[in-house]
């Protein structure tokens, strides 16, 4: 009689470097794992590329290691590649595309479709992934970085709502993975055809929040009969998507200005957020924002993705504030307008109408928030995909 072979305990190794944003998204992941009664180790990496901290995993040799962006493509142990070292222990390596991959697949340097799987936030930008960076990769979508506990409130009053001294929180970086002026440089760098092609591409998404991103990219290639390379195409994707942020951002900042709101954003945004009604906080930290939502009202969030949920919309139902966001397809699957969130478009008045409930009607913007928080535990919302993490890490195993 056959005896079924006993299975190993979940175990995960997340490594990170010592950034807000890497030990933030560390924090949620381990929330997730916990509730899966998964073990779990989290582990700072050294600042250089030679980390031997990551011989630790080697020898344990759990179910998975993740790692964000290229952060385990770049590392080195004492045997020479980490990623080539985990290859041949049959160690599956998890690295998570936190950007739109265009921007990001440039860097990585020693990954495969054998040593690597990845993981991306929406599916907008897995299928991008798949067509344009490592065809025949292993790839889940995680559906965002997810909600922080640091935002989240027990109960929500009506005289706890009204006392809080921020109207609406507007925490919306200009610069990105590059600045407004790299970004600038690298379009004005670019020779014709091509230049045309990004400033097509870019007048179509713009307004757009529904299609994909790099299909307008691909559509004004086509209309110009141009043809190029993978790698071009994400250069080029890369100036879309930036351009099409700053455009949106921009957008707002004009609108925000004009009420009584708190924008945070980085130095860049001064010319063009600062003035007017509107208050400006420059280059705040991640974890500040978070332990600040439950004083506010409101707060207003962009996806890159037109079909996410951006985490800080999570997080601001989870501090009972109501959530600002884009009419995308993916906040009208989950949300409906001045019912449980306040949804703008960029080609007509709806943001200064969803500001000026968020500012000047608080009895109104207190029961959208108390309409919204009731999301909050959401599975679409609470986690999002992350169980994709752990079947991207598993699916290599074969049933017993």
């Amino acid at each position: 009689m056959d005896v079924p072979r006993r299975l190993e305990p979940l175990k995960i190794y997340i490594y990170h470097t010592d950034h807000e944003h890497d030990r933030t998204y560390t924090e949620n992941v381990v929330e997730y794992l916990q509730q899966r009664n998964a073990l779990w180790r989290s582990i700072t990496l050294s600042a250089e590329g030679y980390r031997p901290e990551l011989q630790l995993c080697l020898d344990d040799r759990p179910t998975a290691v993740l790692g964000y962006n290229s952060q385990l493509d770049h590392s080195w142990v004492p045997s020479g590649s980490f990623m080539e070292a985990a290859e041949r222990r049959n160690i599956p390596v998890l690295q998570w595309i936190l950007d739109h991959p265009s921007s990001r697949w440039v860097e990585f340097q020693a990954s495969t479709p054998a040593n690597s799987r990845f993981l991306l936030n929406s599916e907008q930008e897995r299928e991008y992934f798949e067509a344009y960076c490592l065809p025949g990769a292993l790839t889940a979508t995680t559906g965002g970085v997810g909600p922080n506990q640091r935002s989240r409130i027990g109960t929500l009053t009506w005289q706890a709502f009204a006392r809080r001294p921020t109207a609406c929180m507007i925490p919306l970086s200009l610069g990105r993975v590059r600045s407004v002026l790299e970004n600038e440089a690298a379009m004005n760098a670019l020779e014709r055809p091509l230049a045309d092609v990004v400033h097509d591409a870019i007048e179509r998404a713009q307004y757009d929040l529904t299609e994909q991103l790099h299909s307008h990219l691909k559509a004004a290639l086509a209309s110009r009969g141009q043809s190029v390379s993978p790698q071009t195409f994400n250069i080029l994707c890369q100036l879309v998507e930036q351009s099409v942020q700053t455009f949106r951002r921009l957008k707002i900042f004009a609108v925000a200005r004009k009420f009584p709101v708190l924008i945070q954003s980085d130095e860049s945004a001064a010319p063009f957020a600062g003035g007017l009604i509107a208050s400006l906080e420059t280059n705040v930290g991640m974890q500040f924002t978070l332990a600040r939502i439950p004083l506010c009202r409101a707060v207003l969030s962009v996806s890159p993705m037109n079909d996410i949920i951006h985490d800080r919309t999570m997080n601001a139902i989870n501090g009972g504030a109501v959530a600002i966001l884009e009419d995308s397809v993916a906040s009208k699957a989950i949300f409906q307008h001045n019912v449980n969130a306040l949804l703008f478009r960029y080609d007509d008045d709806s943001l200064s109408e969803c500001l000026d409930i968020a500012c000047n009607q608080p009895e109104r913007a207190f029961e959208i928030a108390e309409a919204g928080m009731k999301l909050r535990d959401d599975p679409r919302l609470r986690f999002g995909q992350f169980h994709k993490i752990i079947d991207l890490a598993q699916r290599h195993l074969q049933p017993v």
